[in-house]
């Protein structure tokens, strides 16, 4: 599995053991794989669900998210689009902004939205 660096996984794994749901539904493991993101972990103060809802419960929380770098703007938005098909997200934007890193998080986010349940990443 791909992950940027060891925090990224770290955050991923800790996400994974706060919120179980992840570990059988790869529309909550995707986007907590996306949140895990170190810039974007950050950003939502390491605490993505506020509200008890989902990993993406921090972004609703504001309209204004020009903190986040272009890029990863555009992986947050692609992360709620594999999340719940939120339709604020541009593919043909998104591909122009991303470097070979966030790109690579994004077909990752992929591969796991598409997994099955018994496809999934478990807690090691």
């Amino acid at each position: 599995m791909y992950f940027i660096n060891d925090k990224h996984q770290q955050n991923f794994h800790w996400l994974l053991m706060q919120y179980p749901i992840a570990n059988s539904n790869a529309e909550y493991q995707t986007g907590f794989y996306v949140v895990a993101h170190p810039e974007v972990f950050e950003y939502c103060s390491r605490n993505p669900v506020s509200d008890n809802h989902g990993p993406f419960d921090w972004f609703f929380e504001t309209d204004d998210h020009s903190r986040l770098p272009v890029g990863l703007a555009h992986l947050v938005h692609a992360g709620l689009n594999l999340y719940n098909n939120h339709s604020a997200f541009a593919l043909n934007v998104a591909l122009s902004t991303w470097s070979q890193e966030q790109y690579h998080v994004f077909l990752q986010a992929c591969e796991l939205r598409r997994s099955v349940a018994n496809c999934l990443v478990d807690i090691p």
